[in-house]
């Protein structure tokens, strides 16, 4: 019979691997306190004696996170686990990630580790991948199995962690009994929680400076581009009629039969409102000719001229924003280098009659209008679809504007491929 592990947990805002030591520690009550208050803390958790920590958990519940690491002799991380608070009591195991070291001086997470990584969603969408030659030599992915009831766990009361450490995905060499009696020597904080050192929750993608690229004379960087990019004054290109206004945003290929599922609609005033486009000149060269080119960077339905407080992503139906990783979005799926803005109610037959004459050379339904966007009118219900060009196929992430009252000011899409090489200038 195996006897319990003793390990004491250490509070504060961090674990730093380069000295092995807890980074700015917090009594006990200030971590309780930032646990029922929401804000970020990190347990360190380390057997007496012991110089490197069993486990080191990052708790930051306004971000509905729990994350849990587990290091190697060398102090490198070679286990993450990503809970997410979905229920008040419990946890769901998102992403499970494992790091194999072959070469004893590889640093932490260095590129020729091998990899594991598990992906979970409550829908079933699941997925392993395997990296046996590390991130640039090659992947598989597979279907998960693991079954359903091991996607949950309790969330642990604070300071009773023996219970997640218990989990067998997590390869601790448990059990583990938890020292109740911890000291308190460490000073106060001053207020408020600090940085987290070496962690944050998990940071969904933002807005791509939307108010910045709708800006004229506002002036970027281009990763690939040599001068400096100046955007040129909004170009108002039509009008978009919304007579139910629920405005459907997707792929217009996919209208016809139904393939893109239940599209992001958002909610604006029924009635007409500008579709309008951002981007600025350049020069460029080609087999040593010289021309000017010119690049889109976003679209945008225009619903009210009132000033916009602050960007948020729509989402699709049945999609919980909670479970989005670093740099992940939501958005719609592209096939064609098309994305479109349409009347929901009228979105199929809108749809319909695009595809009918796009592929018969066009005809009376289709209204083409300049730079690659076109044009389908419902004359009797009074709707209508704008497509417009994307810089190629993927997954686009819409923004929806909104005042300072909540109302929606703005929808965009913004090209993805563009807009991600985009810096503001500093000049």
């Amino acid at each position: 019979m195996h006897s319990d592990v003793l390990v004491e947990a250490v509070y504060g805002d961090g674990w730093d691997s380069s000295n092995r030591s807890t980074v700015r520690p917090i009594p006990r009550a200030e971590a309780a306190r930032r646990d029922a208050a929401g804000e970020p803390y990190a347990v360190v958790l380390a057997a007496p004696g012991q110089e490197l920590p069993v486990a080191v958990l990052h708790v930051a519940w306004a971000g509905h996170y729990l994350g849990l690491w587990r290091f190697d002799g060398s102090g490198r991380r070679v286990f993450e686990a990503d809970l997410r608070r979905l229920e008040p009591e419990r946890l769901f195991l998102r992403h499970l990630a494992e790091w194999q070291y072959e070469e004893e001086d590889l640093p932490e997470l260095s590129d020729k580790a091998l990899r594991r990584t598990v992906d979970l969603h409550p829908n079933g969408k699941n997925s392993e991948g395997r990296y046996p030659r590390g991130r640039g030599g090659g992947s598989m992915r597979t279907l998960v199995d693991l079954p359903r009831e091991r996607w949950w766990l309790p969330v642990p009361e604070f300071g009773c962690w023996e219970s997640l450490l218990a989990e067998p995905l997590f390869g601790l060499p448990g059990p583990f009994e938890i020292a109740r009696e911890t000291s308190d020597t460490v000073p106060a904080p001053a207020g408020g929680a600090a940085e987290p050192f070496g962690w944050r929750p998990p940071a969904p993608a933002a807005a791509p400076r939307l108010d910045e690229l709708f800006t004229p004379g506002a002036v970027f960087t281009h990763r690939h581009r040599p001068q400096p990019l100046v955007i040129e004054p909004v170009t108002t290109v039509t009008g978009i009629a919304l007579p139910t206004g629920r405005l459907a945003v997707c792929d217009p290929s996919y209208l016809p039969v139904g393939a893109e599922g239940d599209p992001l609609v958002i909610e604006v005033p029924p009635g007409v409102h500008p579709v309008q486009e951002t981007g600025a000149s350049y020069e460029d060269e080609m087999f040593g000719d010289r021309f000017t080119a010119r690049d889109t960077y976003a679209v945008r339905v225009l619903v009210s001229e009132k000033p916009t407080a602050r960007w948020t992503m729509a989402v699709p139906p049945g999609e919980d924003p909670r479970l989005l990783r670093d740099g992940q979005y939501f958005g719609f799926g592209v096939d064609s280098a098309t994305g479109c803005f349409v009347e929901s109610a009228a979105r199929t037959d809108l749809g319909r009659r695009f595809m009918d004459a796009l592929t018969s050379g066009g005809g009376d339904d289709l209204h083409e209008l300049d730079d690659g966007y076109s044009k389908v009118t419902d004359e009797a219900e009074g709707a209508e679809l704008v497509t417009f060009v994307l810089g190629g196929d993927g997954v686009y992430p819409v923004w929806v504007g909104h005042d300072d009252a909540g109302e929606v000011t703005a929808v965009v899409v913004a090209d993805v491929f563009e807009v991600g090489a985009l810096e503001p200038s500093t000049a």
